[in-house]
């Protein structure tokens, strides 16, 4: 406020702004020049600004320059401040009067800035280094007048500027000087970097040298923190970028806070000074930042400086604090007493891993292995940490120093003891994958903590050295990374024997396989250990503890022999032959007691001598070190177990089950280990039916193996019992020995709802026959089931009929032992995410699409007679990528790990895998070929682009499911149509390419057109072939056809088509035969109802019967007729109708009231009952043929009474009467069986 010569009173405001301003700006201004104005409208006001203003009204009063449509608007502005503000004595205003009162003035703030302090130095005779202290001074005293709406006066002035040079002549007498640092941001880092890249704490000169990444969400959020709040804190465990973002911050906020940092803290008869010395800053005019940087005990009375901060001074100050949760537990105090606080949380987000990524790419820092930031980021996606992060980029030094400092200083609190203790067994659990209950852990405690043990926990997971998860009760390591450096360094001068033998025992017993699995990763006293390991698991009445462990103990060591010959497996893979490799290195691809081994690739090179790449890998393998066992913990474990179960009695065993299984794998591991010496056979076999067929099998097998004389002499005297043992406890009806050929058959009933696990159930039972009688060199199985005459006439192979030698039996034994080895070593080769996955497989897909544009390319070039030139050599060059981008394994993320569920996903890929990636493959590698026009070359590339083309859609569904979970919806619908269409483009410039010579004159437009006549002309031959019928039923032509594999299906509609009508089908079998001179491999017949409604089942008829048939007429040799494929009924499918221009929606399957009818499966129980009966005639078969009968007669009982308002009861009287004769005796064979199923069929077809 000033007064002129006249006395008139003006009113400044000050505004500065780097932003353009427009009207809405002066709303504010104008309300404080209102309610003085209407006080006292005899004052003046001015507004002194320095910012670019947007032309409008603003302009236009800022310059005086006011039209009508401005004072409109002015008006209705004062207007609005009117009725927000009712109580003023608006009676006096006048707004001509008022915006009279009104001026302008623009002046740059440097330019007022100087003019001020060239006033101060001239009146006041300051010292001009001293000049912004009087200066800022004089802000403060304003700025508190102005929240008190006092003036400030002449003597105030001079008081405030005398009291300033007093401060300045003290000098600095205050302690608190040692213990405050002003940051200083003016100078970069000097050695480029080095220090932060390694992991050390940043400090304000990488901040200025722009080292450190922007976080601009989180900076956001910690700088709204600091203007809304009096304290932010910043809490999170070691490493995790605290440090950073506080002076970050700090950085951010310098021109409008003076940044300091308080070192010290920790008495409260110096936190006075501490106040003094900011006050005394306060008051020369500053507004300051207070950063405490990690609390710890220096700083621990932090609390008390706030509290006395905030009685002493209001404003002009805000505190940033940075702490791990460990030490804001121990030092927060109590800030109930603290006026506005907010706790900032910091994780790290996938968009910052990139940056830190990136970052550290540019300056190499990255380790020479890392070249992507997705494998590294997906380890600690879920804890979001960043030390680890930043570990497992550089491989650096700092994570574990972090580590060794905590340790270091847990250890020397009252409970470092029992803290050290826990995180011994916890982060050694959490490397080996698996969890502690808290309740096992707490009983597992030998140091008493002299705390309360849950309190305990949450103070260790303050410090995010584990993670206790409430809900399940299970304490976890919080990463596999933090842990490792954890058990190393409290393993410095401690054997880790201990620690996993504590494990062990409160390991969860499903986690047992995983735990042992992870041993071999260690260096363990091996004798001591695994002899107190083989004790610690003892348990008489479960000994499935050591099945586990050898399970895990032998994935391990697979792993380490994986790890030690990597190379050499990582180059199997790349030319396509890891699988076969592994196979085959495995130490149980051999059977040396029967002279059996895997010899897939001496096979495969016998067959193919010429091919490079088998004879590469039959090299390979003979260059990888085999497994030694001997070497590896699995064999010193077995060792230890097997000494003692020679100490049992095999009468004194509870668990018989697992010592079977134990017993196998000890004698796979090494055969010198075979505790069946000391079995007794005829112990085993006193009451065979307490145990299962698997476990009686396995110690057979052992025992023959062991004492084949001793074998032999038991199975000659006891050859009756077991067979009859096997047959009942293999769920079979007839084992029979054929000494001649010395085979041993095998018989089962087969239900006709499980036909196809027909060869499923025959291996399994031969098996187990096998493994029980390994003494025949042929085992034979064959289901028995009733002859369904219905399809008599379709060939229907019999996959239950087995002859199998007994090289491919025994082989099966080790299954267990090879996949294991197989699952251990593949699970190598898998992808980390679900989104690396679908990237690779959306990567082929696009390939494809380029390749198949270039083959078109080729084809234009050389149908125009011109050579292909440079073009043939991207060809090659796309293709030869393209085999290797698809040579190798490549798994989706956990798809088969050993101990883990197998993962669903990946299931369907391998049939689509086979059908379209490689039906693509062969295409592009006959190619060539086909450009030659050689014809078995062009025959075959159309074929594989056929089948390629069938199972383009199942493919892209395939993954359209997938793709919708994982943000590629987008991505997938593009890649679709171009699938779509350059598949269809190529087909068609091939079938093209193979009726037309080259053309100068020809143009690739010509194609398309040419190709919908060749398909035209190709189904008119189809459409000519039904002249005969056409002119007694109503036939529906398709527009296309459909395609499934390599086969071609040419469908059509026929109105009214009665499908059961013997005379019909006849009618049609001769009315087709000219459809035998069209180019498709399959005739479909639809039928539709007067409603144009689709019947569900369709009639399909392959073409090469109907050639027959003609052969046959014109040979007039018709018993050959009797030989033909017939006609079978089909789902009728979208594919099918898609075919015609007319759109027919897809019909429900219907059930007919025959199939609601339980007839079939009446028959079917009755034969089944019958043939059991038939079989089951021995005295000791009576209680398994009521077993296997007990549940016919109730179950066809309840169908009975089902049938009894669903079928005449004459009908249901037949029905019972042939019930009740067979359960009297009367046989019931397949004769009864298709009778009683053709009757009813019989009766549905007249009416």
């Amino acid at each position: 406020m000033q007064k002129n010569g006249s006395n008139d009173i003006t009113h400044i405001q000050l505004k500065y702004s780097v932003n353009k301003q427009d009207a809405s700006f002066l709303t504010d201004v104008l309300k404080n020049f209102l309610e003085a104005y209407l006080l006292d409208q005899n004052r003046f006001f001015k507004l002194v600004y320095d910012f670019p203003v947007a032309k409008g009204h603003l302009s236009k009063i800022f310059a005086s320059k006011l039209d009508e449509k401005s004072c409109t608007y002015w008006a209705g502005v004062i207007s609005n401040i009117k009725k927000n503000n009712p109580s003023w004595n608006w009676s006096v205003y006048d707004f001509d009067k008022f915006i009279s009162h009104l001026s302008f003035e623009k002046i740059e703030k440097s330019i007022l800035a100087t003019e001020i302090e060239k006033t101060l130095i001239r009146i006041y005779e300051i010292n001009t280094d001293n000049v912004s202290l009087f200066a800022n001074s004089i802000k403060i005293l304003c700025f508190e007048k102005m929240e008190q709406r006092a003036y400030v006066t002449k003597a105030e002035l001079d008081s405030k500027i005398q009291s300033v040079k007093i401060d300045i002549s003290k000098g600095p007498q205050n302690p608190a000087h040692s213990w405050i640092r002003k940051l200083d941001y003016s100078k970069p880092s000097i050695d480029e970097g080095c220090s932060f890249y390694e992991g050390k704490k940043a400090t304000p000169a990488d901040i200025v040298s722009g080292f450190p990444i922007k976080r601009p969400s989180l900076e956001k959020d910690v700088i709204n923190s600091i203007c809304e709040n009096m304290v932010t804190v910043i809490k999170a465990s070691s490493g995790q970028g605290k440090t950073t973002l506080a002076l970050r911050a700090a950085y951010i906020l310098q021109n409008e806070y003076i940044p300091y940092q308080l070192l010290w803290c920790d008495e409260i008869k110096e936190i006075g000074n501490i106040v003094q010395y900011f006050k005394a800053r306060i008051q020369l005019g500053e507004k300051i930042l207070i950063l405490i940087d990690n609390l710890d005990n220096h700083l621990s009375k932090w609390n008390y400086f706030v509290q006395l901060l905030q009685s002493e001074l209001h404003c002009h100050y805000k505190l940033l604090i940075t702490s791990r949760e460990m030490d804001w537990y121990n030092y927060s105090g109590d800030l109930s007493n603290i006026q506005s606080l907010k706790v900032i949380k910091p994780a790290l987000e996938e968009k910052e891993a990139i940056e830190i990524f990136n970052l550290f790419g540019e300056a190499k820092q990255l380790h020479p292995s890392i070249t992507s930031w997705q494998r590294a980021w997906n380890k600690i996606a879920e804890r979001q940490l960043l030390i680890e992060y930043v570990y497992l980029l550089t491989h650096g030094e700092m994570l574990s120093e972090r580590i060794a400092s905590q340790i270091s200083e847990i250890g020397q609190s009252s409970s470092g003891k029992a803290k050290c203790e826990i995180l011994r067994k916890v982060c050694f659990a959490d490397l080996c994958g698996v969890r502690l209950s808290a309740v096992n852990l707490y009983a597992s405690q030998s140091e008493d903590s002299g705390s309360d043990f849950g309190e305990l926990l949450k103070c260790m997971e303050f410090e995010f050295l584990v993670h206790v998860n409430e809900e399940s009760g299970y304490i976890e390591g919080l990463h596999p990374i933090r842990s490792k450096h954890v058990v190393e360094r409290l393993h410095e001068f401690l054997p880790i024997d201990n620690t996993a033998i504590s494990v062990m025992k409160m390991a969860d017993k499903a986690d047992l396989s995983i735990l042992f699995s992870h041993l071999p990763e260690f260096t363990l006293n091996k004798e001591t250990f695994f002899r107190d390991a083989v004790e610690s698991l003892w348990d008489e009445k479960d000994l499935s503890n050591y099945t586990s462990a050898i399970q895990g103990l032998f994935s391990g060591s697979v792993m380490q022999y994986f790890l030690s010959n990597r190379a050499v497996f990582d180059d199997a893979d790349a030319h396509g032959g890891l699988f076969l490799i592994s196979t085959e290195m495995c130490p149980f691809a051999v059977f040396e007691d029967f002279g059996v081994s895997m010899d897939t690739l001496d096979k495969m090179r016998e067959t193919f001598p010429d091919n490079k790449n088998i004879e590469y890998l039959c090299r390979l393998r003979e260059r990888i070190p085999t497994c030694r066992l001997q070497e590896t913990y699995v064999y010193v474990f077995c060792d230890c177990l097997y000494r003692k179960l020679c100490t049992l009695r095999f009468d004194g065993i509870k668990d018989i089950m697992s010592y079977a299984s134990i017993s196998e794998w000890i004698y796979n591991i090494n055969p010198e280990w075979n505790v069946s010496v000391g079995l007794s056979l005829d112990d085993l076999w006193s009451k065979p039916e307490k145990l299962t067929l698997e476990c009686i099998s396995t110690l057979m097998y052992l025992s023959y193996c062991g004492n084949r004389e001793k074998y032999m002499e038991f199975v000659e005297r006891n050859l009756k019992s077991i067979l009859t043992y096997l047959k009942q406890w293999n769920r079979s009806h007839r084992v029979f020995i054929d000494s001649e050929k010395n085979a041993i058959h095998i018989e089962y009933i087969l239900r006709l709802h499980n036909i196809k696990t027909g060869n499923e159930q025959s291996v399994s039972r031969l098996k187990l026959l096998c493994k029980a009688m390994p003494i025949f060199d042929l085992y034979c199985a064959d289901a028995l089931k009733p002859t369904v005459d219905l399809l008599a006439a379709y060939p229907v192979p019999d996959d239950a009929h087995k002859e199998m030698s007994i090289r491919n039996i025994v082989i099966m034994f080790h299954q267990n032992l090879t996949s294991l080895w197989n699952k251990t070593i593949m699970s190598n080769y898998e992808f980390d995410t679900v989104t690396e996955w679908l990237n690779y497989w959306f990567d082929v897909r696009e390939h494809i699409c380029l390749l198949a544009d270039k083959c078109c390319a080729c084809i234009y070039k050389l149908l125009s007679g011109k050579t292909l030139g440079g073009l043939a050599g991207e060809v090659d060059k796309l293709r030869e990528d393209f085999a290797l981008i698809t040579t190798g394994e490549k798994r989706y993320p956990k798809e088969d790990r050993p101990f883990e569920e197998k993962a669903t996903v990946p299931e369907r890929l391998g049939k689509i895998k086979n059908k379209y990636f490689q039906s693509i493959q062969n295409f592009m590698n006959q190619f060539a070929g086909f450009l030659a026009k050689e014809e078995q070359k062009q025959r075959l590339a159309m074929v594989n682009l056929i089948t390629a083309q069938s199972s383009l859609v199942t493919m892209q569904n395939y993954f359209a499911e997938i793709a919708i979970d994982f943000g590629f919806q987008e991505r997938q619908m593009v890649l679709c149509v171009m699938e779509t269409q350059n598949i269809e483009r190529l087909i068609m410039c091939c079938r093209y390419y193979q009726a037309h010579s080259p053309n100068k004159y020809f143009n690739k437009y010509q194609i398309r057109n040419w190709y919908d006549g060749y398909c035209r002309a190709e189904r008119k031959i189809a459409e000519e072939g039904f002249l005969a019928l056409k002119s007694k039923y109503l036939i529906h032509f398709p527009d296309k056809i459909y395609t499934i594999d390599m086969l071609s299906y040419y469908p059509i509609i026929v109105d009214n088509f009665d499908m059961a009508s013997e005379s019909n089908l006849t009618e049609w079998h001769l009315g087709c035969i000219a459809f035998s001179d069209a180019p498709f491999d399959y005739l479909v017949i639809l039928s539709a109802n007067e409603f144009e409604e689709i019947n569900s089942a369709a009639l399909q008829f392959p073409r090469q019967m109907l050639v027959d048939v003609k052969k046959a007429i014109e040979s007039e040799n018709y018993s050959s007729l009797d030989k033909l494929l017939h006609p079978y009924p089909v789902d009728v499918t979208a594919q099918m109708l898609d075919c015609f221009s007319e759109k027919y929606d897809l019909p429900e399957k219907k059930v007919t009231d025959v199939d609601e009818f339980p007839i079939g499966d009446i028959a079917e129980e009755l034969w089944i009952y019958s043939k059991s009966v038939e079989l089951l005639t021995e005295p000791e078969d009576a209680c398994y043929l009521a077993d296997q009968t007990q549940d016919i007669q109730p179950n066809i009982a309840e169908m009975l009474r089902l049938l009894k308002n669903k079928l005449p009861l004459k009908d249901v009287d037949w029905l019972i009467e042939i019930c009740d004769n067979v359960f009297s005796g009367e046989k019931f064979d397949d004769i009864m069986f298709n009778n009683v199923n053709e009757h009813f069929i019989q009766k549905k077809i007249e009416q």
